[in-house]
């Protein structure tokens, strides 16, 4: 298997679990760096993976064709700007940059360069939302489902107590619900049902102004609870909330359609199952319930992108584009937002 040598840069919470994905796949080598090189050594020693003393390290070594960032989402731009001019791939965790002008001049750069890119919106890869993507697959040009027929309504919810970093939960760093979780369910909703025709931010609320954070009272400026609505070319009427107020993670879709419900998540605790009137498509009336198992999402996700980078070829989803659809759907709801 042809060696694939990447770079993690950022040795947070998120980066053991892209070693865990990336680990798995025959022929790679990691290496990390951060900007704190204690964090580098401490991961590296924890997981038996090299470090790098500097982040420039990275971006200087020939070997390396791949670059993995998981650092907080206003470093990102320049992180792949860097990456891009260093010759490497990347790897970019949620979401892609700040603005849609910044999203703009990174495709202008992958396009000119050649180079692949993939962005880190994990629950593209579970089982579940893999499954309601081939139900839904007609509706954003058909207007309906072959299975459930015109879908009227879906709700897509994330919660969460939120990560255990004072960044996430200030403005300036990029923190809060919208950036940590609500980009997750729009993303499903957008690769579901298209681009939408309208949107709105029903509600961004700060309920937690004080929290504890790594054992510590913090005061956060950051949204924590936050609900967005769109509506869809093809009528449907979708609702997104998110959370950093949830003291259990949870998580779930739920979607009516004119022929019968559609209900998942990644939680395995939680239901998923879909309800038809009507024989359909080897769905029988009634009630099938699924049982999707466990899945590590990262080894499906790291995978998908040593793929690209082997191949040279953009992957199949996450893309820049995707991103671009993304960060526009959420200028306008920060819009709408501020009037």
């Amino acid at each position: 298997m042809q060696k694939l040598k990447i770079g993690i840069i950022g040795c947070g919470k998120q980066a053991p679990k892209h070693i865990s994905g990336l680990r798995k796949i025959p022929g790679v080598e990691l290496v990390l760096a951060d900007i704190n090189p204690a964090l580098a050594e401490t991961l590296g020693t924890k997981e038996k993976v090299p470090w790098a003393s500097q982040v420039d390290a990275i971006f200087a070594d020939r070997e390396i064709q791949g670059v993995d960032i998981c650092t907080p989402t206003h470093t990102h731009f320049d992180l792949i700007q860097r990456a891009v001019e260093a010759g490497k791939d990347f790897f970019c965790e949620k979401p892609l940059c700040s603005t849609l002008e910044e999203a703009k001049a990174i495709k202008k750069l992958v396009d000119s360069s050649g180079c692949i890119a993939m962005v880190g919106y994990i629950y593209r890869f579970a089982p579940a939302f893999e499954l309601a993507q081939r139900i839904f697959e007609d509706v954003p040009v058909a207007g309906e489902s072959m299975v459930l027929g015109k879908i009227f309504s879906a709700y897509l919810r994330l919660g969460g107590r939120g990560g255990h970093q004072l960044w996430k939960h200030r403005k300036e760093t990029g923190g809060g619900a919208s950036n940590e979780m609500l980009v997750h369910m729009v993303d499903l909703a957008l690769w579901f049902f298209g681009p939408p025709a309208q949107v709105e931010m029903v509600t961004s609320d700060l309920l937690r102004p004080v929290r504890p954070i790594q054992g510590q009272e913090e005061a956060v400026d950051a949204e924590d609870f936050v609900v967005a609505r769109l509506r869809t070319h093809s009528g449907v009427d979708v609702w997104c909330q998110a959370d950093l107020i949830t003291p259990a993670f949870t998580q779930f879709i739920e979607v009516q359609g004119e022929h019968g419900t559609f209900m998942a998540s990644i939680q395995k605790e939680m239901p998923s199952f879909i309800f038809c009137t009507r024989d359909v498509l080897g769905y029988p009336a009634g009630r099938t319930t699924f049982d999707f198992g466990y899945h590590n999402l990262f080894e499906a996700q790291m995978a998908e992108f040593a793929r690209a980078v082997r191949y040279r070829q953009q992957p199949r989803r996450c893309t820049i584009e995707d991103s671009m659809l993304l960060l526009d759907v959420f200028e306008k709801l920060n819009h709408r937002k501020a009037e």
